[in-house]
Formats: C-alpha cells, structure tokens, sequence
C-alpha cells in the first residue's frame, strides 16, 4: 500500500475512535443530561439520520465534478463542528444541527466510523484509485476491520468521568482525523463535460439503492437506540454499555478478516442471505431476553452477522461502476440506506413510547429478510464480481 492508503486509514480510524465513543454516549448524554424523551432523542436521530443521506448524495455527486479531496477535507471537518456544538449548548434547535452535520442516529454503529457517512463515498472512490480491482475485496476488508477496531477502543472512552471530558477527546480525535488528509494526492481528475450515465451504471445504482432502502429501514429503527435500551431496559450502566459495544466491534472486526475467504467459498449472494438471515433472528429476540447477559450475548453476535458481507458489496459496486462516477454512486446508495433509516429513526422513537420496546425489532425483523431475498433477485448472477474479477468500465 502506498503513503495515500495510509493517510486515508489513518483518517478512517482517528474518526472511527471517535465514531465508537459517540455511538455510545450521544443518546445517553441526551436522555440522562438533557432529559429529553425518547421521542424527542428519535427527532434529533432522525434529523441526523435524514440530511446525512441528502448531503452525502450531494458531496458524491460534486466530488465527482470538482475533486474528492477538497469536498472530502470539507465534510471531514463537519464532525469535529458537531461535537463542538455539544460542548457549547444544550440549546434544542442547535442540537438539532449539530446532529445534521454529525450524522448522529445514522445506520452502521461503530462499523466504518458510523457517524461518519458523509465522508464514505469520497474515502471509497479515492481507495479505489489506489487499488488494483483484484485486491479491493481485500483492503476494504483490512480497512472495514482495523476502523471496526478502533471504534470498539472508541467506546471504551466512554468510561471517562464526564461527558464535557468525553466530547473534548472525540473533538481533538475528529480534527486529526481531518488534518491526516491533508497530504494526500489525487490522481482522478475531474470530469469537465458531463458524461452520460451508462445504462449499467444506472442498473446497478437502482439494484444497489433498491437494496439499501430496506437496509436502511432496519438498521435504523434498533441501531441507535441499543445505548438507550441496555440502560432503560436492563439497567446497565454507560461503563458497561461501553464495554459490550466494544467487544461487540472487536468481534465484528476480527470477523471481517474472514470476509474475502467467505466470499470466494460461498459467493456473495449466499453470504449475505446467510448472515443477515440469522442476524434478523437475534434483533427479533433482542428485547425479549429479560437478562442481561443474553441481550449482550445477543448483540455481540447479530452486530457482525448484519456487516460481515460489507467489504465484498463495496468491492462488488466499486467494479461495476465507471471511474468517473464512483463517488457519485456511492454517495446514492449511502442516501438510498439512509434517508429511509432517518424515517424508521424518527418513527422508532414513537413506536417505543407509544407502543412497545419490541414494536421496532419485530419490523426490522421482517426487513432484514425482505432485503435479503431482494440481493438474491439482483445479484445472483454476478457473485464472481465480488471477487474482483470484473473489467472495470472507464468513464
């Protein structure tokens, strides 16, 4: 790997660290220091949850035109804003935009640096340059993994006395993050003329997106609220909270290693419909354990299960897509996951107060297996491509 995937890792982990400990504390800053209702928390998750997509599909598109790096330095620096927010105001309408820029309530956990979406389809398309197609299940396993390590130590931070203590940490965390990209060199240069999208591409932008909506729907309504749930529910502490989303990310990560090997064993389509098959049994289970113990156990299992697939579906879509356009289509499937997700966020919040705790697993339950067979219609055809060994099309 040269110096420019070292940068980006380096970025990826720095924001991942911070990702972790956010992804623990946000929700229980907001109910246990604000006092806020569980409504009030699923709005400002949704708020979150709903511009994150909306601006990743506008900074993919215009990486694309103007250079990734210069939007990717911009969109960087929208976390360690956010969180300076939080330091600042408990002022609701300012939270509400600290949550817009800092995607809090996405979909995704500490997988990839959760809060960090609106940087995905920029740090992608600039590895991707970096990379030989034939390699790019490969990194994006190595680069899924160690940023999954390092936002399970991420939510250890989460034993630090204060949240004033916590936020300052995650704010020096996120600027290192935005300044390690600074040297870094692109080589795509971007299009002056508008080129015509391929019909391929579009195929593959409307299977992808298809598939992310219903993703989206199902991560959304659990993922941000799992915090809340151990607390409310079964009455652990946030050091504890920490230490089972940690060890939740330490097994997701060292799982994803086998990643590229599964792949080739099972292909694609067999390895997503098998692990987010038995991952939506486990959500389904989630809330109805009773101990303790079995929630943890529970989570710590379907947490990897849901993101085992997600290198090969990034390598798969990277080699089906032109190089003028990855960003841009990465961009639209982060927006096809998560505009839906900050609507099953937003409602998630309801249905727990109104209705039940399980009311939003039982519906992530059905997604999951919904979105499953959907990734059999579309893509059982082409499993050899996640293997890289697809011609990628200029463009």
């Amino acid at each position: 790997m040269d110096r420019d995937v070292y940068l980006l890792l380096t970025s990826r982990i720095m924001r991942s660290v911070s990702a972790g400990v956010l992804a623990v504390v946000v929700g229980l800053y907001y109910v246990n220091e604000l006092h806020l209702t569980l409504f009030e928390v699923g709005v400002l998750f949704g708020v979150g949850a709903f511009l994150t997509p909306l601006l990743t599909l506008i900074l993919g598109f215009y990486s694309d035109k103007y250079g990734r790096k210069r939007i990717l330095l911009i969109t960087l620096s929208f976390l360690p804003i956010s969180v300076l927010i939080l330091l600042l105001t408990s002022n609701f309408f300012l939270l509400l935009l600290s949550s817009a820029l800092g995607g809090f309530g996405i979909a995704g956990g500490l997988v990839g640096g959760g809060v960090g979406a609106t940087v995905a389809p920029m740090q992608t398309a600039l590895l991707t340059e970096k990379i030989p197609p034939e390699e790019r299940t490969k990194v994006f396993s190595i680069f899924t993994t160690i940023s999954s390590y390092a936002g399970a130590g991420g939510a250890l931070l989460s034993h630090l006395p204060s949240y004033r203590t916590i936020f300052i940490m995650a704010l020096i965390i996120s600027g290192i993050s935005t300044l390690s990209v600074i040297p870094l060199k692109e080589s795509f240069k971007p299009r002056i003329k508008k080129v015509p999208t391929s019909s391929g591409d579009k195929d593959v932008i409307k299977k992808f997106t298809i598939t992310g909506v219903l993703n989206g729907v199902s991560q959304g309504l659990i993922v941000p609220f799992i915090p809340i749930i151990f607390s409310k529910t079964y009455g652990l502490s946030q050091s504890t909270i920490g230490d089972i989303v940690s060890i939740g990310g330490v097994v997701s990560a060292t799982l994803m290693l086998s990643t590229p090997s599964l792949t080739k064993r099972l292909g694609f389509v067999r390895l997503i419909i098998l692990t987010r098959s038995i991952s939506a049994v486990l959500v389904l289970l989630f809330p109805f354990l009773s101990l303790w113990y079995l929630a943890s156990i529970d989570y710590i299992v379907f947490t990897p299960l849901r993101v085992l697939s997600l290198p090969a579906q990034q390598a798969l879509m990277m080699n089906l897509i032109g190089e003028g356009r990855r960003a841009t289509v990465s961009g639209a499937n982060q927006a096809g996951r998560l505009i839906p997700s900050a609507f099953s966020t937003s409602l998630s919040g309801y249905l727990m107060r109104a209705v039940s705790i399980a009311m939003p697993f039982e519906i992530a339950f059905l997604a999951t297996l919904i979105n499953s067979f959907l990734y059999y219609s579309f893509f059982r055809s082409v499993d050899k491509l996640a293997n890289g060994s697809v011609t990628i099309a200029e463009g």
